[in-house]
């Protein structure tokens, strides 16, 4: 019988999230990693790429399985599915009806394809279940899609987890004081109530997708005054603040003390092209009251000397240890504590994360030149919102996913004005 695969921290992290996403009506944790292709990509050669990638990584076609209090990934034995669609060029509509539509990943695989096929551009998109892996590994399994076969091998090495590895590298010693740290910094956090840029809405929740998408001018323009403001290296701390100001010129739904915004960072050495499963992220957060928020240079001094006390104290590596001791704990529980303060409302203002620039080995996808990526989550309410950011082909780009009714399309609109001007701002 094939052994199980347990589940790392940071997967089970996920997974918490994932039944947290169910119980407001949506399928769960389920993601979207889009390639845009200008013309039609080989199909033979598509469908024996991701016949290899199932042969490659099985828990691909895996099922979710409950073993004692822990969770674990059963490995299939079936090609990962490849379904076609006729498209009609609209990527917002596409993402969201894929999301919308998804299964319970104790029932179906946590992982697919779709090929959109449209009169000039087609879409190639991977849905995935997030505690499967993170979008860095689903960028490696676009590498390896699209990589000559000869070539594979580099993305089918090693794949132990990179959490698992920092922790067992740590005395128990070590890890208990780092976990009392990190409980420490929550209880600091939660001196100020978090503020919500929406209420909950009436009816059935559905997933909407925007975008917003800069041009290589207004890239350049953006990336030199994060380095002004924010220093070399500092890019993620620039777009956090841009998009507290966003919020901050929307006026908050719920008012609290300030804007706090949970942000993840890859574990994974420079590009290594392993591990491909399961998720290499650690965690931080930003915090910033409203009067700091309303003085853009206060905020990124702010933000700046946050992060560099947080990364002093060590604050990014404490919350491995209390991710691994959240395995522990029933889903229920683990789940109020990470997402609820002491004052009982979210922790989380909105979900975010920084992609980075997405560049691949090669420049097409099985002979269709590779135009675009787009990025899309579904997210639990509250917040009702996440924006990722990414880059690619020189062009700064804001996926931005939310749940109406909780937001409106119209204030969706005037968020990605906020959003732009701020981050053209001087």
């Amino acid at each position: 019988m094939t052994p199980l695969v347990h589940l790392n921290p940071a997967d089970h992290f996920l997974l918490t999230m994932d039944r947290e996403i169910r119980k407001s009506g949506l399928p769960g944790a389920w993601c979207a990693f889009a390639l845009e292709l200008d013309g039609e990509p080989d199909g033979d050669a598509l469908q024996a790429g991701v016949a290899d990638l199932s042969r490659r990584f099985p828990l691909l076609d895996s099922r979710l399985v409950t073993q004692g209090r822990r969770f674990a990934w059963r490995p299939g034995k079936e090609t990962v599915p490849l379904h076609r669609h006729s498209w009609d060029g609209s990527v917002g509509s596409a993402l969201t009806e894929l999301l919308n539509g998804a299964g319970d990943v104790f029932s179906h695989p946590p992982l697919d394809f779709h090929w959109l096929r449209g009169a000039d551009r087609n879409l190639l998109v991977a849905r995935w279940c997030h505690p499967l892996l993170d979008a860095g590994g689903v960028k490696r399994l676009f590498d390896c899609l699209t990589a000559d076969p000869r070539e594979r091998d580099r993305y089918h090495g090693r794949q132990a987890s990179l959490v698992n590895q920092r922790l067992a590298a740590w005395s128990w010693r070590r890890r208990l004081s780092l976990m009392w740290r990190g409980k420490r910094h929550n209880d600091r956090i939660d001196r100020q109530v978090s503020s919500q840029p929406a209420r909950p809405g009436k009816g059935a929740r559905r997933l909407r997708h925007a975008l917003l998408r800069l041009s290589e001018a207004e890239t350049r323009r953006i990336l030199a005054s994060a380095r002004r403001h924010v220093g070399l290296g500092g890019q993620t701390l620039y777009f956090l603040g841009c998009l507290m100001r966003a919020l901050e010129a929307m006026g908050p739904a719920v008012r609290g003390d300030a804007w706090c915004i949970p942000y993840a960072f890859d574990l994974r050495p420079g590009n290594a092209p392993t591990p491909v499963t399961g998720n290499q992220v650690a965690a931080l957060f930003a915090q910033a009251d409203h009067t700091v928020t309303r003085d853009r240079d206060a905020l990124f001094r702010h933000l700046r000397t946050q992060h560099a006390e947080a990364i002093r104290r060590e604050l990014d590596q404490a919350y491995l240890p209390l991710m691994w001791l959240g395995q522990w704990l029933s889903l229920d529980r683990y789940a109020r504590i990470l997402r609820r303060q002491k004052s009982g409302g979210e922790r989380a203002s909105t979900w975010f994360s920084d992609v980075g620039e997405v560049r691949f080995r090669r420049s097409d996808c099985c002979g269709a030149p590779i135009v675009g990526v787009h990025h899309a989550c579904q997210v639990t309410a509250p917040p009702s919102l996440a924006v990722l950011f990414a880059r690619f082909a020189d062009r700064l780009q804001a996926s931005i996913s939310y749940l109406h009714p909780d937001l409106e399309a119209a204030w969706i609109d005037r968020f990605q004005r906020h959003l732009r001007h701020e981050l053209l701002a001087d």
